[in-house]
Order: C-alpha cells, then structure tokens, then sequence
C-alpha cells in the first residue's frame, strides 16, 4: 500500500514536471508512467520474500494483470487532478504556445493526455512485473525453494527425478531471457548474435523436454493439483 501511494503521486509529481520538460530531458516526467508501473509491478516482487506463496505461473499471473489496474487507475486519478491544476493556472496553455511539438504535450495531442499515461503506466506495470517474475522472483525460487517450484510446475516431486527436474527449471528463466536477446538481434538486424542466440533457444528447449520428468496424470489425464 505504501509503494502504490509513493508511485500514484509521484506519477503527478512527473507530470507537473513534464509541463516544463518540452524537450523530453527532465528524469522526472517519466514518473508519469514509471510511478504507477512501479505500484503495479511491487506486489510480483513482493513474493520473493514470502516462502508460502504459490509462485505457480497460473497464480502469479493473476497479479501481473490485476495490480498495475489500482497503480493505473490511482495515477488517472493523481493526474488528472495535477492536469486540471495545470489547466486552470494557464501553465499547460503556455507550455504548449510556447513550443507546439512539445515532447511530452504537443498542441495536437490528446486531449485528456492523463489518462493515457495512465494506460502506458498499466503497460509498463505490466512488463516490469513479467520482468521481475523471470529475472527475479522464478531464480530465487529455483535456487532456494526448488521442491517448491518443482511442485508448482507439476513436474515429478519423487527424490530420484529431482536432480534432474531442478536443472530442467534453472533452464526456464534462461529459455525466456535468450529469447529477448533473440528478438533484440532480429531488430538491430546483429546476424551472429541472432543465429547464436537461436540455436541456443532450439538446445535448451530440447534440454528441458528431455531433462523434465512430469508428474504422474490423474485418471481424467490431468497431472494432480498441488496441496495448498
């Protein structure tokens, strides 16, 4: 809760700003969507601490979606009274006149600009959650409470395949990180790095498949749901 109401006004602090940044330079009116992204995107980070929590991907997911929606909807709310401030005092009017290819308000833009830095924040929150889940909420997991993840996937908990389920899922967070790099590569049109990449993306994922043994399937063929 705390993080939430740091990042919704900050998100006015940045947009405040931002009325005087028409070149785009000043740190602060980032705020504007990294405030809320940050109060979306805590809740994913908070986990790492908590050793009870069900780190499955089915139920982390449902956080990446649902908490930058209040950071989001806090900041429309944060912002949109600093915009009516702004409005009212001539400053945005100015700003505006003064250059209208203003970088962060120009003179054709939206007209309620508010609201859709609060849409870019829920974005943003949502990314940096995905972000914090596989570089650093699934490798502490992994490393610290493997049985644990190994469950959560229902992946076989039986001591003889732990070994090699625990490396199939060391394997995971990498399988996603190298397949950014992939796509950094095809966009900066790098062709070593592409084809490297690529290749390492097809060996693991071989790797995985052979490495991970499943747990044994239910009579309807679903493997069986972890206790809670």
């Amino acid at each position: 809760m705390i993080v939430t109401v740091i990042g919704v006004l900050s998100s006015a602090v940045g947009f405040r700003a931002g009325v005087g940044d028409s070149e785009g330079e000043n740190p602060l009116s980032y705020l504007m969507f990294v405030g809320p992204a940050i109060a979306g995107a805590f809740p994913t980070l908070e986990l790492a601490w908590g050793g009870k929590h069900d780190l499955s991907m089915a139920e982390v997911t449902r956080r990446w979606f649902l908490f930058p929606v209040f950071g989001a909807a806090g900041a429309v709310i944060a912002m949109g009274i600093a915009e009516v401030t702004v409005r009212a005092s001539g400053a945005l009017a100015t700003a505006q006149a003064a250059d209208k290819w203003h970088y962060w308000f120009p003179a054709d833009g939206p007209a309620v600009p508010s609201v859709l830095f609060g849409l870019m924040g829920y974005a943003a929150g949502l990314l940096l959650a995905l972000a914090i889940f596989v570089v650093v909420l699934w490798p502490t997991q992994i490393l610290l409470r493997p049985r644990q993840a190994i469950e959560e996937n229902r992946m076989d908990t039986s001591p003889e395949h732990f070994r090699r389920n625990r490396a199939a899922m060391i394997m995971m967070p990498l399988l996603v990180l190298n397949a950014i790099v992939i796509g950094i590569a095809i966009t900066f049109e790098i062709g070593w790095l592409a084809v490297v990449s690529i290749l390492l993306e097809v060996a693991m994922v071989v790797a995985v498949v052979r490495l991970q043994r499943v747990a044994a399937r239910t009579a309807s063929g679903r493997p069986p749901v972890p206790p809670r």
